[in-house]
């Protein structure tokens, strides 16, 4: 065999591939940290549904009869990019103090001058559908996660370098308003050339987005589901073939094409709060909270959670109103003082494979974990596998 023809056969075996695609790769080899989001509550869930464990059965015939393999070994699964949605019960469960929380964890470095913060060092996407997303209360949140692990540790920190640390995270942190959702979708196919505009017009070039956060994402239900009534020409009681409206249909299909071109660009986790319309039932003995978006969406999604907040007993139907009065003050403190529970939404559960499961009723509480929001963020009780 010539040399030519020697190397034009290697050649051919030289798979091409674009940079994007080398760039995926080498996150799917880095599996050596488990932490996605750096909350725990949440890293724990996207675990088991990212990387379910086998089945006790299996786990026990791969240990009686180790498989001998021919050829190659496999390919590792490709990890799914994880699409997160918080829904409330009611109103004021926490799910927006939660997206707080996870936003300033994300923006936070790891560490600072050997003090460590526990942050992920991400540039952040904040899509706030509804305008209500309160930066004073990320501001606030941020500086005083920083002021508490400062305060633990031997070096600590000055208050001008924490004010310097947190105004520095901020400048990574790129908010949008869209008004409707074809604002939306245009807001979403307008980030990659944002992002990546060279030279950059933005300070987070030297950072990875993250994080991609929706904050209300039904903000714009109610106008869709009017287009979508207009369009087809439905009777208002018609519930059932509102949902399955061709247009209203169509835009969610829009949504979720566009924000997974996000996700295959930037490799981001994706944390939706959504709001709950109907009261919460059981599946299978489970807390379940029936969804009123497509299934679509759901289908869409990685991990669904629902949060609510800890009911504080009423009054006594024989209680008078001098005697409700006195116990007022005391019955505020108690709301007050109430917390908020988290739990895995088991409407849907039909697709889940029987490892992830398996997965969820090992964890503590089923997956579920409580938390208490305070003036300086949230504090999540009972914390552990």
């Amino acid at each position: 065999m010539s040399v030519e023809v020697l190397g034009r056969n290697l050649l051919g075996e030289v798979k091409v591939e674009g940079l994007d695609e080398l760039l995926q790769s080498l996150r799917e080899l880095d599996n050596s940290s488990t932490s996605t989001l750096a909350f725990s509550p949440f890293d724990r869930l996207l675990n088991v549904f990212q990387y379910p464990p086998p089945p006790r059965q299996q786990q026990h015939y791969q240990t009686q009869w180790p498989a001998q393999q021919e050829g190659p070994a496999p390919l590792p699964r490709e990890k799914p990019l994880p699409v997160i949605e918080i829904t409330d019960a009611a109103a004021c469960s926490g799910k927006t103090q939660l997206l707080h929380q996870i936003i300033s964890l994300s923006l936070l470095p790891a560490d600072h001058k050997d003090v460590l913060i526990n942050g992920k060092g991400n540039a952040v996407v904040l899509l706030d559908l509804s305008g209500r997303f309160s930066i004073l209360r990320l501001h606030h949140v941020m500086h005083s996660h920083i002021s508490s692990v400062s305060s633990t540790s031997a070096l600590g920190m000055l208050e001008s370098e924490i004010s310097f640390l947190v105004s520095d995270s901020f400048t990574h942190l790129h908010i949008f308003r869209p008004q409707s959702s074809s604002s939306l979708l245009a807001t979403l196919a307008s980030l990659p050339s944002l992002l990546l505009s060279s030279p950059s017009i933005h300070f987070s070039a030297n950072r990875p987005l993250g994080l991609l956060a929706i904050n209300d994402l039904s903000a714009f239900l109610w106008q869709d589901r009017l287009d979508a009534d207009e369009e087809s020409r439905l009777p208002a009681s018609n519930h059932a073939e509102k949902a399955n409206n061709t247009l209203f249909l169509e835009r969610h299909r829009n949504l979720i094409s566009s924000l997974r071109q996000i996700q295959q660009i930037f490799s981001c986790t994706i944390v939706a709060t959504n709001w709950g319309l109907a009261p919460v039932t059981s599946v299978a003995g489970h807390p379940a909270l029936r969804p009123h978006l497509p299934s679509l969406w759901n289908n869409f999604c990685t991990v669904k959670l629902v949060v609510e907040r800890d009911r504080v007993s009423k009054f006594g139907p024989g209680l008078s109103a001098e005697e409700a009065t006195r116990e007022g003050v005391q019955r505020w403190e108690a709301v007050e003082k109430s917390g908020f529970s988290g739990w895995i939404n088991w409407w849907g559960n039909e697709g889940w494979r029987e490892e992830v499961r398996e997965g969820i009723r090992r964890l503590k509480s089923g997956g579920g974990f409580s938390f208490r929001v305070t003036g300086d963020g949230i504090l999540v009780d009972n914390d552990g596998d």
